[in-house]
């Protein structure tokens, strides 16, 4: 199992990373100085997935959380002609 952690760097971002290599794979992060809080995903290195707005930081950071527990749990099959088409 990939081990992650959160990082905070200010009071407006914390980052999702792999702690065995450090890669960033999240952010959570304040909108405009509000009571908002975004989460997303880096893709690529020009591509984030957008997972939403939340009331707090502690659901944008949830929403990371399980997007990434829900992602180890995840079959990827890396083309749909590798599926049967019975």
């Amino acid at each position: 199992m990939i081990r992650r952690d959160w990082r905070f760097v200010n009071g407006l971002h914390y980052y999702y990373y792999q702690v065995h290599n450090g890669k960033v794979i999240g952010q959570a992060y304040n909108l405009a100085n509000s009571i908002i809080w975004g989460a997303k995903i880096p893709i690529s290195a020009t591509e984030e997935l957008i997972l939403g707005q939340y009331i707090e930081m502690e659901y944008a950071k949830k929403a990371i959380e399980e997007y990434w527990n829900e992602k180890d749990r995840t079959l990827e099959v890396p083309s749909e002609h590798l599926l049967s088409t019975l």
